[in-house]
């Protein structure tokens, strides 16, 4: 399966299970366990439904990248 970012997290990961089953086991949870993206991702990751891959990590939000202003003191 082609490996996929978290868009609010930077985490790489590939599915094991159809969406579908995804969603289905998300809206199955908790509200506790939806307190937050990370919470969810490893409830997800423990379960075996996705597949994360460490190092593979950004914060970069590529749709945001021409809003951000470099931290360097140039914008000031």
């Amino acid at each position: 399966m082609k490996r996929k970012h978290l868009k609010y997290g930077g985490v790489s990961f590939t599915n094991n299970v159809p969406p579908e089953q995804i969603n289905d086991f998300v809206r199955n949870l908790p509200d506790e366990d939806k307190d937050s993206l990370f919470e969810v991702v490893t409830k997800l990751r423990d379960a075996g439904l996705i597949t994360l891959f460490d190092g593979d990590n950004t914060t970069i939000d590529r749709d945001q990248e021409q809003f951000q202003i470099p931290n360097n003191g140039d914008g000031q």
